[in-house]
């Protein structure tokens, strides 16, 4: 899938990390993608979106920044989300979750092409790619 040329370039939002954001972070990503991503994979980016940015939120620096940025490719999109956290150990917790959540990981595993996380200058930065469309 060719990528339209209005939309061929990085898109960035910056949020404060309070609860707000992830309803923010997703209503931006949504109007972003829109015309990208088909009708069920938009759902799936959305809750992705929402479960990475509220891990930053739990996990970052409260009040801090995050920095939400997007990137169309020929396929997918690719996402990232930089707090200014010290960041957790990335662990899926397939079903098996604790008294504080814990589908969040395994839900990012399930739903996206492949996902990372790296720290940097006391950063941290979690990234995946999501397909357009289903298979």
């Amino acid at each position: 899938m060719a990528v339209p040329a209005e939309v061929d370039r990085r898109a960035t939002l910056t949020l404060v990390a309070e609860p707000a954001a992830a309803k923010d972070a997703r209503t931006w990503i949504g109007t972003l993608a829109g015309s990208l991503v088909s009708g069920e994979r938009l759902n799936d980016l959305r809750l992705v979106v929402t479960e990475i940015v509220t891990n930053a939120i739990r996990h970052g620096d409260p009040g801090g920044s995050l920095v939400l940025a997007a990137t169309p490719k020929d396929g997918y999109l690719c996402v990232q989300v930089t707090d200014d956290g010290p960041g957790i150990a990335p662990r899926p917790r397939a079903l098996v979750p604790d008294e504080d959540g814990g589908f969040g990981l395994f839900l990012v595993e399930r739903l996206t092409r492949r996902w990372g996380l790296t720290r940097e200058r006391g950063r941290t930065r979690v990234w995946f790619e999501l397909d357009y469309r289903t298979g």
